[in-house]
C-alpha cells in the first residue's frame, strides 16, 4: 500500500515538473518574441520597419512556437510567413547554382532569333523556330520565345507602317502642286506633279498659269494611260481635288484620299520630292518662260527617273539601271554625260581608242 502511494506520488511530482518546464518553456519563447518586436518598436520613426537579422530571429522563434500568430502584433503573420518564402527563394537560387542546367546559347544565335522575329514580325515562336530548324539550329521552342523582342500578340497588331506601305504602294501615286515665279514677276506657274510610292518615279507634269478641276481631270487621264494598276490617290485639301475630281476617281474605282488640314507630313513623298526639285533644280535657274521651264523640267525629271540615286530605294534609281562592272585598267575609260544642261552628270565606261 505505501509502495503504490508512492509510485502515484512521483507519478504527479513527474507530471508537475513537466508542465512546469513546458510552461517556462513557451514563457520564455513568449518572452523572446515580444522582446523582438519592441527592438523595432522602440525606433524613432513614424514606420517600423525591421532589420534583416531580427526577421530571422522572429522565423526562428515561431518554428519553436506553435501559438506563434497570437503573440504578433506590430506586423501580420502573413509578412512573416512572406519574409521566410523570400529567405527560400534566396536559399534555394544558392543551391540551384551547383547544378547544371540547360546550356547556353551563342550571342550569335540570339541575335539571329531577334533579326528573324524583326523581319518576319507577323509570326510567333512556332513559326521562327521551324524556320532555324530549317537553317539547321538544333534549339527548342521556348528558347526561340525566350529571346523574342516583346510585341503584341495579336499578329494584325504587328504590322509596321512601312511593311503596310510596301504591301500598298504599287498602286498608290501622290500629286499636289508647287508654284514658280516667272523672271519678271508677272506670272506664277503652277506645276502639277504625280510621283509613284513604290519607286518614287515621277509619272508625269505638267505647267498651267490657271489651272481648274477640268485641266487636272484632264492630267488624271494622262496618267492613268501611263500607269493602269492604281487603287489609291493622295493628295492635300487644295480646290482643284475638289469633288468632281473625286467623283471621277471613283468611276474608274480609284479611291482619293486627302490628307487633313495643314498636314503636309501626311502627303510625306510628294512634299520631299518638291524640296528635292527646288534644291536641285529650280534653285538654279530663272525660269525665263512657260516653255523655258517645261525644258529644264523635262530634262530634270529624265535625269531623276534614270540616273538619280535614291536612299529610300537603297540608293538605286526609281526607274532601275543596271550596275555596271569595272572593266580592267587601261582597256576601257570612264566617260562622263552632261545632264540638265552640265548642271549634273552621268557615267559610262567606254573602251579606250
Amino acid at each position: 500500500m505505501n509502495q503504490s502511494i508512492s509510485h502515484l506520488f512521483n507519478l504527479i511530482f513527474f507530471l508537475y515538473f513537466i508542465l512546469t518546464i513546458k510552461s517556462y518553456y513557451f514563457a520564455t519563447i513568449e518572452i523572446l518574441t515580444l522582446k523582438c518586436q519592441l527592438s523595432s518598436y522602440k525606433r524613432r520613426v513614424k514606420i517600423i520597419k525591421t532589420k534583416p537579422f531580427e526577421r530571422i530571429r522572429m522565423m526562428v522563434l515561431t518554428f519553436l512556437n506553435n501559438k506563434w500568430e497570437n503573440l504578433i502584433c506590430i506586423v501580420l503573420p502573413a509578412t512573416v510567413k512572406k519574409w521566410h518564402n523570400e529567405k527560400f527563394k534566396t536559399f534555394w537560387a544558392l543551391l540551384s547554382k551547383r547544378k547544371k542546367g540547360r546550356p547556353t546559347i551563342s550571342r550569335e544565335i540570339i541575335d539571329l532569333i531577334r533579326r528573324l522575329a524583326k523581319e518576319n514580325s507577323i509570326w510567333g515562336a512556332t513559326k521562327l523556330h521551324g524556320l532555324l530548324l530549317k537553317l539547321g539550329f538544333n534549339i527548342s521552342e521556348r528558347t526561340v520565345s525566350k529571346y523574342i523582342p516583346k510585341r503584341p500578340t495579336d499578329p494584325r497588331l504587328r504590322l509596321r507602317w512601312l511593311e503596310w506601305l510596301a504591301l500598298h504602294s504599287d498602286g498608290m501615286i501622290s500629286k499636289d502642286f508647287f508654284s514658280v515665279i516667272s523672271s519678271d514677276f508677272r506670272k506664277i506657274f503652277k506645276v502639277l506633279f504625280y510621283i509613284h510610292h513604290e519607286n518614287r518615279e515621277i509619272i508625269h507634269f505638267d505647267i498651267e498659269a490657271h489651272p481648274n478641276q477640268e485641266w487636272v481631270i484632264q492630267k488624271m487621264k494622262t496618267v492613268l494611260r501611263k500607269k493602269r494598276k492604281i487603287k489609291y490617290v493622295l493628295s492635300d485639301n487644295d480646290s482643284m481635288f475638289g469633288k468632281k475630281y473625286t467623283e471621277f476617281l471613283k468611276s474608274k474605282n480609284i479611291l482619293h484620299k486627302k490628307t487633313s488640314v495643314r498636314s503636309p507630313w501626311q502627303n510625306g513623298i510628294a512634299e520631299r520630292w518638291v524640296k528635292t526639285c527646288r534644291e536641285e533644280l529650280l534653285d538654279h535657274i530663272i525660269p525665263l518662260s512657260e516653255i523655258h521651264l517645261r525644258k529644264r523640267l523635262e530634262e530634270y525629271i529624265e535625269f531623276y527617273n534614270t540616273k538619280r540615286t535614291h536612299l529610300a530605294l537603297k540608293k538605286d534609281t526609281p526607274i532601275h539601271s543596271p550596275i555596271q562592272e569595272k572593266p580592267p585598267d587601261g582597256e576601257y575609260e570612264l566617260v562622263s554625260v552632261p545632264e540638265v544642261r552640265g548642271l549634273y552628270h552621268s557615267y559610262f565606261w567606254k573602251k579606250a581608242a
